[in-house]
């Protein structure tokens, strides 16, 4: 579970960041003002209908991104979009595609 401290409370997209993609969902990096790292998930209707699907993507993301927190380098705020894609996939596919995004990104 990732912790509160690690949540943004809200998102705002600003101008100048990185952008990834992966098959499950894109990110976009962007230097934070508070030293630790920090994450925002969206998960739009476009992606369900169902509220349920909704925020079981959002757990399996926040599972991902909690276990990789401690070895990403600090002061960042990272904003996951999720895909059509990750709503079939269990936490161990998005883990490896997280990890993976993030080796490419250079921020691990």
């Amino acid at each position: 579970m990732l912790k509160k401290q690690n949540r943004l409370a809200r998102i705002i997209r600003k101008s100048k960041g990185s952008a990834y993609s992966s098959p499950f969902f894109s990110i976009k990096i962007y230097d934070g003002e508070e030293k630790t790292t920090r994450f925002g998930f969206i998960v739009s209707k476009k992606i369900s209908g169902k509220a349920v699907v909704r925020n079981r993507t959002k757990r399996v993301l926040r599972a991902a991104a909690g276990s990789l927190v401690t070895q990403i380098n600090p002061a960042k705020d990272i904003i996951v979009f999720s895909k059509k894609e990750l709503n079939f996939k269990q936490a161990e596919d998005a883990l490896k595609s997280m990890t993976e995004i993030f080796t490419k990104a250079r921020i691990i």
